[in-house]
């Protein structure tokens, strides 16, 4: 079952199912199509919990008929969540392409750090060059994973029956940060914060196009990954390389933090980014980040809109 999240009349975000009808994608209003029993919100239908998920798929196998997707605005999933946890090195290759050697999991744990509501957008959306590092924005094609249940200290075995579903999102981020500062020169935890600020820019953790249900991914730790600028690919493999898997993840982070319905994570991405190659993304293009069959994430750049050199201290 693929959950969407799409824009209702008024602007507000609408939980939907999509279904294949008639050769055709279409987008059937999961609110509207359970008479008001189901919440209008994908937020509060994954909150809701199992039975309405079985109400949500009751509805896409009804044979109710849905809007063309060609006719709606598909946004982020969910656009707020309460955590977005992301993954630092947690792919083999990408280590080596940066310089690194091959690290043994046996002895490290997973890198998590937290990216902000505020960087999130849809499908579609376009992210917009920031001033601080319009030279040096890169992507990052990530696997995340939705959570669907509350859950603290969980084992490893049952780890993934926490997980509701997957979707592809991009970790897009600032290599460098230009703070307009005269003579300054970065350094330990100055270059940590510049690498994490590049993290937190608004728009930079695009994300959809849909959540595909986690019974129809039997094997997430088995799935091809590929993503193009504009015509040509730049990130191709699969997530088997992924160091830590999301059982893992789950289980390792539920030992200091409680997962809640609706968070995510990001898988951590895999080689080919454009750091590596010292080429970066500049307005005109457009991303297309594909995994498995889980759709393809589109997302095109825009110009800086923001001015350069902001006053930004007494």
């Amino acid at each position: 079952m693929r959950l969407a999240s799409y824009q209702g009349a008024g602007g507000e975000a609408r939980a939907a199912v999509v279904v294949s009808q008639g050769g055709a994608d279409a987008v059937i209003d999961l609110n509207e199509a359970s008479g008001g029993r189901l919440p209008a919100s994908l937020f509060d239908l994954i909150n809701a919990g199992d039975a309405a998920l079985a109400e949500a798929r009751r509805i896409a196998g009804s044979g109710a008929q849905g809007k063309p997707l060609s006719s709606v605005k598909l946004l982020a999933p969910i656009q707020r969540p309460g955590k977005l946890i992301c993954i630092a090195g947690n792919f083999q290759k990408h280590i080596e392409e940066g310089g690194g050697q091959r690290v043994d999991k046996n002895v490290i744990v997973p890198k998590l750090f937290i990216k902000p509501s505020s960087s999130i957008i849809g499908p579609g959306d376009a992210v917009t060059l920031p001033p601080t590092s319009e030279n040096s924005t890169d992507w990052e094609l990530e696997l995340a994973v939705v959570i669907g249940k509350r859950g603290r200290d969980i084992p490893y075995e049952r780890a993934l029956d926490y997980v509701v579903g997957y979707s592809v999102i991009n970790d897009i981020s600032g290599r460098s940060m230009d703070w307009n500062v005269a003579g300054r020169n970065p350094g330990g935890f100055d270059s940590f914060f510049d690498w994490l600020n590049g993290k937190w820019i608004d728009g930079f953790a695009a994300w959809g196009p849909w959540i595909t249900t986690a019974d129809e991914v039997p094997e997430p730790s088995n799935m091809d990954m590929e993503l193009k600028v504009n015509d040509k690919v730049w990130q191709k493999g699969n997530t088997g390389d992924m160091i830590f898997n999301f059982a893992e993840i789950i289980s390792f982070a539920s030992q200091f933090m409680t997962w809640e319905p609706g968070d995510v994570i990001a898988s951590g991405t895999l080689d080919g980014t454009g750091d590596a190659a010292g080429v970066y993304l500049k307005a005109g293009d457009v991303q297309y980040g594909t995994i498995g069959h889980l759709g393809t994430l589109v997302t095109p750049v825009a110009a800086r809109t923001s001015p350069t050199g902001l006053k930004w201290r007494a």
